[in-house]
């Protein structure tokens, strides 16, 4: 006698799009989509700063089976800010679901200016993410990204030994591909890819059309990186600086780092 069929669990199937574009000479909101459990707020910028978006997920947080789709796009020209309220909470997924999905798409138009800033994610014990971000610049356009990856729960000592971590990024370049990267974790930390004892990882990436004097800059402000490894390389013009730690001292050694380097503080939601 067959065994029945484990019931499947209603999931989430959220989708959110923020456009920017020049109007009247300065950079305004021109388009919003917005599906739970995915929204979008707008706080006011601190003086001197762009637009903000700040990206949340209501539902606090995702799991198994969960798809989200999410559109951040600068028209030419135009400058943003676009964060995260919260750190992404990725929960234990159960055996009959699906991995959850993430799809982000980056548009930066020629002479645009993005700053996409979310704060880290927490992988669960258990829990199965695969994720894709695909960021499309445009000649004379400038990004600035970060993302950081926990996995487990470092507060309540949790160790991510179970589960799935397929984390992509590609970055388009005048329609060029000029760099591509995965990261995948399956069960244990792979200590053969230099993680070590590590349970968080920050990855920062920058474009622009002159990087080396970014370059120089990025690498003199990682050699004072506190209590974590760090470094920065070029590829195909494109910045990629890495941090790898203990996930508390990421955190606040990212946060030190993209302050110096773009001379500001971040959005307050990451001071919060």
């Amino acid at each position: 006698m067959n065994a029945p069929a484990l019931p499947r669990m209603q999931r989430s199937s959220g989708e959110s799009r923020v456009v920017f574009a020049v109007r009247d000479g300065a950079t305004r909101l021109t388009d919003l989509y917005q599906r739970d459990p995915c929204r979008v707020l707008f706080p006011d910028p601190e003086p001197g700063e762009p637009p903000q978006a700040v990206l949340v997920t209501t539902s606090g947080g995702v799991t198994g089976g969960d798809v989200l789709k999410m559109a951040i796009e600068v028209g030419p020209g135009g400058e943003a800010m676009v964060a995260t309220q919260a750190a992404e909470k990725i929960y234990r997924a159960s055996k009959s679901s699906d991995p959850c999905t993430m799809d982000i798409a980056v548009t930066v138009g020629e002479g645009a200016i993005l700053d996409w800033f979310p704060q880290e994610t927490i992988v669960f014990q258990g829990a199965h993410l695969k994720r894709r971000t695909v960021a499309e610049v445009a000649a004379g356009g400038s990004l600035l990204a970060c993302e950081m990856v926990v996995l487990g729960r470092a507060a309540s000592g949790e160790r991510f030994t179970g589960g799935l971590l397929l984390d992509a990024w590609s970055v388009r370049r005048a329609g060029k591909l000029v760099w591509t990267d995965t990261l995948r974790v399956e069960g244990e930390t792979p200590t053969g890819a230099g993680f070590g004892a590590a349970n968080a990882l920050a990855t920062v990436i920058g474009v622009w059309d002159e990087p080396q004097t970014r370059f120089e800059n990025a690498r003199a402000l990682l050699e004072f990186a506190d209590r974590v490894r760090a470094g920065v390389t070029l590829v195909n013009g494109v910045l990629v600086a890495r941090l790898l730690g203990e996930a508390t001292a990421v955190r606040a050694a990212t946060t030190r780092f993209l302050g110096d380097f773009r001379g500001k503080r971040l959005p307050r939601v990451w001071h919060i």
